[in-house]
């Protein structure tokens, strides 16, 4: 059996942990003079929720810092859009995943925002008819979470790591399956994997996925919009926005970025932010070039996908009570899972795509987009079910500053990969924070947080 420095794997609870959108890639507005030196100075590359925790954690040690951010707005892959004014909608992250000892509690309380309580058990089931006709009565979560996990255990003597996917099919092969049966997994392995990691299932470690910490509590979203906490942690610091850093240097005494513009900042130290897509697709040039480990640790780890799609319509007509309502159906990973908005009072529901299928929804437009999840919601709700007034939908992996939404455990990953990432080099002058260099909660904000602390220390 395999270690990681001596961690053991941990296969953890599933709790759906919903996307976080995309930060920004780093960056600032024109015009403005060069950054002035002081006897500490820092520049902090992304305006995320990582990046707002190193800068607080600076600013309230006397450094002087200013945070660069390629974006026209703070908040990274926390983004609250407010096209609907009575109905914030948060395009990337929605909740605090467990809020008990979670630092984030605290953040909202002085934030002074509204938290509202989703429950995993307040679901309802609605079986497509095709399914239904060939016996699937039932969800099967514990067949399928049975079977999952006697894969997983059974992989962890395996001489190498190996897919969620390989893993099942070695002690589960599809033909041996009954159709009833494999209907149940897929949905299960979509809801419970695809769409918590944002990764496929061929492409999710079978050592590693699940083996992050969690919190306890209930999971809680914001009816107000997360982009609170943002605008909460903003107040008081020196944030240039419209910015896109193209060039690192760290070799000298000083470090020095460049803007895609050429204008060029110097200060005593920098904290990369970035999502891991962004580092992936080698946007920011760094001389000299990352250590090995970096390297390795960006090539290996996965950077997830999970989109959402906002219906809205003209009032509720689902049962208003029920957070939760999934579709059992052949396509399991598109549109099965749907959170209702009404007990924020909103009547919007908002549709998943994780991995491969929402690369692929990607490339609709977004009406073309609309006329599948609608297929569904009438299967769910009758023919009956009326079309939406208005929609949002989200892109991440074609967002220039995120590529995609949050990182997994890729196959031939390792929690080192992540603490590799996270390394301070050359005595701190370089650092990087963000949830894919957090070794504990990678894929969530609390763990981009903590990890921006953790920058501002070192």
């Amino acid at each position: 059996m395999r270690n990681d420095d001596g961690d053991q794997r941990k296969f953890a609870g599933m709790k759906r942990r919903r996307f976080l959108a995309v930060m920004g890639g780093a960056l600032a507005a024109p015009g403005l003079a060069a950054f002035e030196r002081s006897p500490e100075s820092a520049l902090i590359i992304g305006a995320g929720i990582a990046g707002l925790a190193a800068a607080r954690t600076l600013t309230g040690r006397g450094t002087r810092v200013q945070v660069i951010e390629a974006r026209r707005r703070t908040g990274g892959r926390i983004h609250t859009s407010r096209l609907w004014p009575d109905a914030p909608a948060d395009l990337g992250a929605s909740w605090i995943h467990g809020t008990r000892g979670n630092p984030l509690t605290a953040l909202a309380r002085g934030a002074g925002a509204e938290t509202l309580v989703t429950r995993y058990d307040s679901a309802a089931l609605y079986i497509n008819p095709d399914l239904d006709g060939i016996g699937v009565r039932g969800r099967g979560t514990a067949w399928a979470s049975n079977l999952v996990e006697r894969a997983l255990a059974a992989a962890e003597d395996a001489d190498a790591d190996m897919s969620i996917r390989d893993a099942v099919e070695r002690i589960s092969p599809a033909r041996e399956r009954s159709p009833v049966r494999t209907a149940q997994l897929e949905h299960y392995l979509a809801g419970a994997f695809e769409q918590e990691y944002g990764g496929s299932v061929r492409e999710l470690s079978a050592w590693w996925t699940g083996a992050d910490e969690e919190f306890g509590g209930n999971d809680v979203l914001f009816p107000r919009g997360y982009s609170q906490i943002i605008d909460h942690l903003s107040q008081g610091l020196d944030i240039r926005l419209d910015a896109r850093v193209a060039h690192v240097r760290w070799g000298g005494r000083d470090v020095e970025i460049e803007l895609a513009t050429g204008e060029r900042l110097r200060a005593d130290r920098v904290i990369i932010t970035v999502p891991l897509g962004v580092l992936k697709q080698n946007a920011i040039r760094f001389t000299p070039a990352l250590p090995d480990d970096k390297q390795t640790a960006i090539e290996r780890l996965g950077m997830g996908l999970l989109n959402k799609h906002f219906l809205r319509f003209r009032s509720a007509f689902w049962p208003v009570d029920t957070d939760w309502h999934e579709c059992l159906k052949r396509q399991p990973g598109r549109w099965s899972q749907w959170l209702s908005m009404a007990r924020a009072g909103a009547p919007v529901l908002v549709g998943f795509a994780a991995g491969d299928d929402a690369r692929q929804v990607e490339t609709r437009d977004d009406r073309a987009i609309v006329s599948e999840p609608m297929a569904t919601l009438r299967t769910m709700f009758g023919s009956a079910t009326p079309e939406p007034i208005a929609t949002q939908t989200t892109r991440w992996s074609r967002d220039p500053y995120a590529f995609g939404s949050y990182s997994f455990s890729a196959v031939g990953s390792r929690p080192a990969d992540r603490t590799a990432l996270a390394r301070p080099e050359a005595g701190g002058r370089l650092c990087f924070a963000g949830e894919a260099c957090s070794r504990e909660y990678p894929g969530t904000v609390h763990g981009a947080y903590l990890s921006g602390l953790a920058a501002g220390e070192a």
